[in-house]
C-alpha cells in the first residue's frame, strides 16, 4: 500500500468499547474507552501477523447492565485492568504505531485523540484511516453501513461475537483483505459462503455494477 509517497508493508487494525448506559449517563460520569482491540496485518500476503486486546481501567468506572450485555466486559474485567496510560505503552511497545496507518471502522482514532488530550496523555496513533469513508466511496452506498453490514455486503461470515474489541478489530482487517484481494483479482484462501444481502444495504446501480466487477 502506497499512501503520502511511501509504501508500507503493514498496517494496523484498531476497535473501541466504552462506557454505556440504558438512560442518560449517570451525574459525574462520562462515556471512557474500556478496550481496545488491535490486530496487524501483513499488506503483501494479507495475513494477520499479531492480535491483542487490552482491558482499559477508566478514571470514573461503572459497568451498566446495558454495557456488559452488549459488550461481555464486566466490574471485574475493569477492576484489575491497566490505566490507558499504562495501556498504551503496551500498545506501542508491541505493535509500533508511529510509522503505520491505523484503520478503523468509524472515528476511534480521534476518541483516542480526545481521552488523549484530556489526560495530558499522547496517542501513539499518527496514520488513521476509516475504512468506513473509504468503503462507502468505492461502492457508492447511499448510507454508511455497519461493519457487520459490510462484511455481509462481501458475502463474508463475521468472524466473533461483534461489539467486542479484537473480533471487530479482526472483522476490519478482513475486510479490507478482501478487498484487496478483489482489487488485485486474486482469489481468497478459503472460498466466501453465500450469505443473503442485509436489507439494510443500498446501491446506486453504478456501486452494483461495481461489486458485480469486483466478485
Amino acid at each position: 500500500m502506497t499512501l503520502d509517497g511511501v509504501h508500507h508493508t503493514n498496517a494496523l487494525y484498531l476497535d473501541l468499547e466504552w462506557t454505556c448506559w440504558n438512560v442518560p449517563q449517570p451525574p459525574g460520569m462520562q462515556q471512557e474507552i474500556i478496550e481496545i482491540g488491535i490486530v496487524e496485518m501483513d499488506l503483501i500476503t494479507l495475513d494477520i501477523t499479531q492480535e491483542a486486546a487490552y482491558f482499559v481501567r477508566p478514571r470514573r468506572w461503572e459497568i451498566s447492565p446495558k454495557c456488559s450485555a452488549l459488550t461481555g466486559i464486566t466490574n471485574e474485567d475493569i477492576r484489575t485492568a491497566k490505566p490507558l496510560g499504562e495501556v498504551l505503552a503496551a500498545v506501542t511497545k508491541k505493535f509500533q504505531p508511529a510509522d503505520k496507518h491505523c484503520c478503523t471502522w468509524g472515528d476511534d482514532v480521534s476518541v483516542i485523540d480526545r481521552t488523549c488530550t484530556s489526560q495530558g496523555l499522547v496517542s501513539p496513533f499518527r496514520r488513521p484511516i476509516d475504512l468506513c469513508k473509504v468503503f462507502q466511496g468505492v461502492f457508492a452506498t447511499k448510507n454508511q453501513l455497519s461493519l457487520g453490514g459490510a462484511i455481509q455486503m462481501l458475502g463474508l461470515e463475521f468472524d466473533g461475537e461483534p461489539h467486542g474489541a479484537l473480533p471487530d478489530a479482526r472483522n476490519t482487517a478482513r475486510l479490507h483483505a478482501s478487498i484487496l484481494y478483489r482489487m488485485r483479482r486474486e482469489p481468497e484462501p478459503v472460498p466466501s459462503p453465500t450469505i443473503e444481502k442485509i436489507e439494510v444495504v443500498s446501491l446506486s446501480p453504478f456501486a452494483q455494477k461495481l461489486v458485480d466487477c469486483l466478485k
